[in-house]
């Protein structure tokens, strides 16, 4: 029997539905939710484009972090199709090119690092495109060199097509379909426009025997001297922006948000932090408990604070900085009975591409200013292969600008909803100069 019909045989009903959408469609964009297997799908579609006529080339387009996971995966799920990832310096990654493999697997940044290169001398039958939301700004250099690759077919994976406005689809249309979809059209004629091009399940479609997700804010306050501390740095950054008047600074705002954001998590002098008194209280008995937890920070440095301050329980690190052999060694002793009880995660780094289902809850230990990217995170726990309700809690801390932001967090939900989910919803664009000042307790700024 041929094995890739074999492979065919053993995934799930819904996923063989996926892979014929992709194999019938020159132009396709999987958006399933995280978690239901997009990669495993475009591994074994793939697989049977090249099983079917032997010369043909498939590019895999993928972050950085990702380059290993998609090589391990087209070796299970794709083992006739032969895989080369690129790597090394200019001249190695052109050679890698020239080799008789079938499929070649390369960062974005390589991409538009070798776009000449690729433009010239290659043309491949597929070209994916993963996590796709990376190109959603159409105008960066990633997105421009992605349009630029030669290709028969091309087919974009991603759990969240539209992140914080409505061109974020459209970017992705204009590799996928160019001048199928374009901002003067309402929301009515984007669906129709790209329903033939366009699927996605969500877990309680096709995964109804996935536990639940429990999700739960958990209301902190500011503890004494972090309180003064935060008090001050608003009094100072109210300041700056009224100084601002007439020359108002996006990146000057957002720097201002970010000390606020900080000290919400640690104050750097006293040391003193509501939030890690009650993870605490969380990790109270987990190793007896045999418990596994997830522990999201956007924060580099506050992730370090908290794993030198857990002295009683097993902890490990996820964060960007890592190697992708690093970060799979970790991902692997992780899901171990015997590994870590904490895994500490930065947000960005491991909100996409890797799957910790042995976890039994997930901390978000400060907020994103993205909803969708926080879902990326807590998907990573609640997949397909877990047995037990996945507990989520979200630190925020009262009468701070966490308040504020969650606000707006809950406002831009509205804009996937409507143009993903089709609900009857206005678009939410991303955060505007206005809501950043609205942030920081100023309703409004008067020349």
């Amino acid at each position: 029997m041929n094995k890739v019909l074999e492979i065919f045989d053993t995934i799930r009903s819904y996923q063989q539905e996926g892979v014929k959408f992709l194999i019938d469609r020159d132009s396709a964009l999987l958006a399933d939710e995280m978690g239901l297997g997009k990669t495993v799908q475009a591994a074994v579609a793939s697989s049977s484009l090249v099983n079917a006529n032997p010369r043909t080339k498939v590019l895999i387009v993928c972050p950085t972090s990702l380059c290993w996971n998609w090589e391990m995966e087209i070796k299970r799920w794709a083992p006739k199709m032969t895989v080369r990832r690129i790597r090394g310096d200019s001249d190695d990654r052109k050679a890698h090119l020239s080799l008789p493999f079938k499929a070649w697997i390369a960062s974005y940044d390589q991409i538009r690092n070798d776009i000449d290169f690729l433009r010239k001398e290659c043309k491949f039958d597929l070209v994916i495109l993963d996590e796709a939301q990376i190109i959603k700004n159409p105008a960066s250099s990633i997105a421009l060199a992605c349009r630029q690759l030669r290709r028969e077919k091309a087919w974009v994976l991603t759990g969240t097509p539209i992140e914080n406005k409505l061109d974020d689809l459209l970017s992705i249309f204009a590799f996928l379909k160019p001048g199928l979809l374009h901002a003067a059209l309402n929301i009515d004629q984007i669906h129709d426009r790209m329903a033939p091009y366009f699927l996605r399940r969500n877990k309680k479609e096709v995964l109804s025997e996935v536990p639940e997700i429990i999700s739960q804010d958990l209301y902190l306050s500011l503890e004494s001297k972090q309180q003064e501390a935060y008090e001050d740095e608003l009094l100072d950054t109210r300041s700056s922006i009224h100084d601002m008047q007439g020359k108002i600074s996006t990146v000057g705002i957002l720097a201002q948000i970010t000390k606020l954001k900080q000290l919400c998590n640690f104050d750097v002098i006293s040391g003193e932090s509501c939030k890690f008194k009650a993870l605490e209280t969380i990790l109270d008995g987990v190793e007896e408990k045999k418990e596994k937890i997830l522990v999201f920070s956007q924060y580099v440095n506050s992730i370090m604070k908290i794993k030198t301050r857990l002295n009683n329980v097993p902890v490990d690190c996820l964060h960007g900085d890592m190697s992708s052999e690093e970060r799979q060694k970790s991902i692997d002793l992780f899901e171990k009975s015997s590994g870590p009880r904490v895994f500490l995660i930065s947000l960005k780094a491991g909100g996409v591409g890797i799957n910790l289902v042995s976890a039994s809850r997930v901390i978000l230990f400060d907020r994103w200013w993205n909803p969708a990217v926080e879902d990326q995170a807590i998907y990573r726990a609640h997949r397909y292969g877990r047995k037990e309700p996945l507990h989520v809690i979200k630190f925020l801390v009262m009468n701070t600008i966490e308040e504020r932001i969650e606000q707006i967090l809950s406002e831009k939900r509205y804009l996937f909803e409507g143009y993903v989910n089709n609900a009857d919803t206005a678009e939410i664009g991303p955060f505007t100069q206005e809501d950043l000042i609205r942030i920081v307790g100023i309703d409004a700024l008067r020349n």
